[in-house]
């Protein structure tokens, strides 16, 4: 029996072939990186293994075989679950959480897989709930990502997260061409919700304004979060207190994620 994939990665190609050289470079831009698929068939460790790679840092092309060069990330992963993922019955960041996709290389690398679906008309549809993302924002991956976590979180555990925050965030981050994202996270009231855009009824405790790329270094740890407050990199209004609990749940977000180093799927 055939890999499914392969009709994914043919329908993919097919999708970039039919793009105008602007709209390919587009997405080359946007991504930036060169991805190693290592496919197997089934769950059992002795299945079937087939690779592809994308390269979509130079040109934007997909083929089967290991990349020429060293991937930026490589992804170890069934042919159902690529399938699932390419489909939109299974989003990249809720995939990493769970243990379906195994990664060597940088998580923010491999939150852009639904990037390179969605640009070639498949993965998640855009509308849907768990769709936080702004065009242009490398933030976008961080905020998807905490709210993919809080998803997997029992009833109890998102309860018990937001007995620990006692907060409601809204952030206001631009980015190199002077755009605005705005997203608000309440982890004061039930069980915690984040949504892309202001919470009708609610107002917030702290409001904190930051470029995209001081978001990103904060969340990657490259920045520490109450020297950024204090040199004004991030600017806070309101419960600053609140800005602090803010930095320690990323720190434990990232832990519990394994944002870092490398993930081993459960095949």
């Amino acid at each position: 029996m055939a890999f499914q994939s392969e009709e994914i990665f043919a329908r993919l190609n097919e999708a970039l072939d039919a793009f105008a050289p602007a709209e390919r470079q587009d997405l080359v831009k946007q991504v930036n990186g060169v991805f190693e698929f290592h496919i197997r068939k089934e769950e059992a460790p002795t299945s079937e293994v087939k690779i592809w790679h994308a390269e979509v840092k130079h040109v934007g092309i997909i083929k089967t075989g290991p990349a020429p060069s060293n991937p930026d990330i490589t992804l170890f992963l069934t042919d159902a679950d690529m399938v699932a993922l390419a489909v939109g019955d299974l989003s990249g960041a809720r995939a990493f959480i769970t243990d379906r996709i195994g990664l060597k290389g940088p998580m923010m690398m491999a939150m852009k897989l639904d990037v390179i679906f969605r640009t070639l008309g498949m993965g998640p549809a855009k509308g849907s709930e768990s769709d936080l993302g702004y065009d242009g924002f490398e933030s976008s991956f961080l905020i998807l990502q905490i709210y993919e976590y809080l998803q997997v979180l029992s009833e109890a555990e998102r309860k018990a997260e937001v007995a620990k925050v006692k907060g409601i965030f809204l952030f206001n981050v631009k980015n190199t061409k002077g755009d605005t994202a705005v997203w608000m996270m309440d982890m004061k009231n039930g069980i915690g919700m984040m949504k892309k855009g202001k919470i009708d009824g609610l107002k917030p405790d702290i409001t904190l304004e930051m470029k995209d790329k001081d978001f990103v270094d904060l969340f990657m740890g490259k920045t520490n979060g109450q020297k950024a407050f204090m040199t004004g990199k991030i600017k806070v209004k309101g419960a600053i207190m609140l800005a602090l609990k803010l930095d320690t749940m990323m720190k434990d977000t990232q832990e519990k994620i394994g944002f870092f180093g490398e993930k081993k799927a459960k095949l």
